[in-house]
């Protein structure tokens, strides 16, 4: 604006000195030309100057038209040159001609979206939206949306499906207001579920599956799209797409008393006898990922944190409506069909029957879990159960020592039975013994009857043998003879002393010798007698 007001100030003055000298000297019409296009040149430098703008590397410049038809009614920015904001905008370097009095040029920083977030976009100009339609369809890509002239022909003013991405931005803050937002981060051990407010209306055909009357829908499509989005940061409009966060980690839900910071109580049963203690219950879950949309459809939102009923804090829905409530009945419908020593001693079998069943009451959630596992069963919370559980005490020592008693019993029984066993054994044995002598000295008699019978028929033989051969020697040799021979033999064999020892006298001298040889023998005889008394 200076440069045109000087350039306007140095034509009038150059104007003026060319008619003064052209009154002053003749020569003045060649002298006014040459100055009359020195200052015509210069004011024409100047006032093309004053029509320059200049904008930064970092900068975008908005035009605004001060001269013009007025915009049609409903518009914002000027298509057709009309007065107002332009829809083209200046990039960086000189730009001429935008006369001051009809141009005002104004210089925005370029629009910037940083790492980690999304540019949200409403754009103030453009067709109107659709019936029922909240946000302006997607483009094809952000340059297209960003081509003011180019959008302004065929775009919806209003919320823009198509977001911004990080990085730095030329265009037209006039006509698009941008806000950036946090861009979606999927973290790992979790998927993000969308329900997309915005995209086509998907036919019958194209629904995967109804849930609790919400469609299930593919990727792209108004719904909950039926496929979730695993980690990663993904740049979506954060109102058109409502994101819920499930988590695919497992899930352990333990109710039992620890300190005073767990909020899940142990499960409190009643017993068909009629008495009450609680039991501590340990389950654990996870959601798969392909399901974590089927689970969005009937709780919303399965990790919001809302109050328990029965317990003193706060828990997860997913545990609320659907876990603890299932290990609630299982346990109470078990626990009453048994009496309180049936539901201890059948401890085992009882988790085996809840475990089998949670299983299957798991499965219509689409709730994967390794079933559910019973931990202590508390006889001590109240003063009925604590009783009973000392009654049975009590008997059960008092049938141990009974038990034991009877071992006893039956023990000095064993061993006065073994005792008496021993002895009959030892008196079986004698008596057996006694019985086998008597067989062995009635054949040791036989024996010996035997043998005497036969020493007797040896002697009797012998001697019959004997006296023959002495008969038949006494008819040869005579009566004396055979005595004197055998006499003889004795003394050779018995190597008897010949000289007597014994006089033995009689009438008959003729038998002397032989009356001394025969009391000799018969001394000796004596002798050996003698020896072996």
């Amino acid at each position: 604006m200076i440069s045109f007001v000087l350039g306007l100030l140095f034509g009038v003055a150059a104007i003026v000195a060319i008619l003064f000298i052209a009154k002053m000297d003749r020569k003045g019409p060649t002298l006014v030309r040459t100055i009359g296009a020195v200052g015509l040149l210069i004011s024409f430098i100047l006032i093309t100057l004053s029509t320059m703008t200049y904008v930064a590397e970092d900068k975008i410049g908005i035009v605004i038209k001060k001269l013009g038809s007025d915009l049609p009614p409903g518009q914002v920015i000027a298509r057709n040159k009309e007065q107002g904001v332009q829809a083209d905008i200046l990039g960086p370097g000189w730009h001429l001609w935008y006369w001051p009095w009809v141009y005002d040029i104004e210089q925005e920083a370029l629009t910037t979206i940083s790492q980690g977030q999304v540019g949200v976009v409403v754009a103030t100009d453009g067709k109107p939206l659709p019936q029922g339609d909240v946000f302006a369809p997607e483009w094809d890509s952000i340059e297209k949306m960003a081509d003011a002239k180019n959008f302004l022909a065929t775009g919806y003013k209003g919320p823009q499906l198509t977001v911004l991405t990080p990085g730095m931005y030329r265009i037209n803050t006039r006509l698009f207001h941008i806000q950036p937002q946090p861009a979606l981060e999927v973290g790992v051990g979790q998927v993000a579920v969308i329900k997309a407010n915005a995209g086509k209306v998907a036919a019958e055909n194209q629904v995967a599956q109804v849930v609790n009357g919400v469609p299930l829908v593919p990727k792209g499509f108004q719904g909950i799209w039926n496929q979730p989005l695993p980690p990663g940061a993904y740049y979506l409009h954060p109102q058109a797409y409502i994101v819920q966060m499930v988590s695919t980690a497992n899930r352990i839900y333990e109710y039992a008393e620890m300190d005073d910071n767990n909020f899940n109580d142990p499960i409190l049963v009643r017993s068909k006898d009629g008495f009450t203690f609680p039991v501590d219950v340990r389950v654990a879950v996870s959601v798969d990922a392909k399901d974590a949309p089927y689970m969005v459809a009937i709780l919303a939102y399965p990790d919001a944190m809302v109050q328990d009923g029965e317990d003193k804090g706060r828990i997860c829905i997913l545990e609320a409506r659907v876990v603890l409530p299932v290990v609630r009945t299982l346990l109470r419908n078990l626990a009453e069909k048994l009496t309180a020593f049936e539901f201890v001693d059948n401890r085992s079998i009882v988790e085996k029957d809840m475990s089998s069943t949670f299983k299957e009451k798991m499965k219509e959630f689409k709730l994967t879990t390794e079933g559910a596992f019973i931990g202590k069963i508390d006889f001590d919370h109240n003063p009925q159960t604590k009783a009973l559980m000392q009654t049975r005490t009590d008997r059960e020592v008092a049938m141990n020592q009974k038990a034991m008693f009877e071992e006893q019993e039956k023990a000095q029984q064993q061993r006065s039975s073994l005792t008496k066993a021993t002895e009959e054994a030892e008196q079986q044995r004698n008596l057996v013994q006694s019985e086998y002598q008597v067989k062995v000295k009635a054949q040791e008699a036989l024996a010996r009857a035997e043998e005497a019978k036969g020493e007797a028929n040896y002697i009797e033989i012998t001697f019959k043998a004997r006296q023959k051969a002495y008969e038949e020697l006494t008819k040869v040799i005579g009566k004396d003879g055979t005595v004197a021979m055998e006499l003889l033999k004795m003394v050779g064999k018995d190597k008897i002393q010949i000289c007597p020892t014994v006089m033995v006298s009689g009438s008959d001298s003729s038998g002397s010798i032989m009356s001394a040889l025969a009391g000799t023998i018969l001394s000796r005889e004596l002798g050996k007698e003698e020896q072996k008394k």
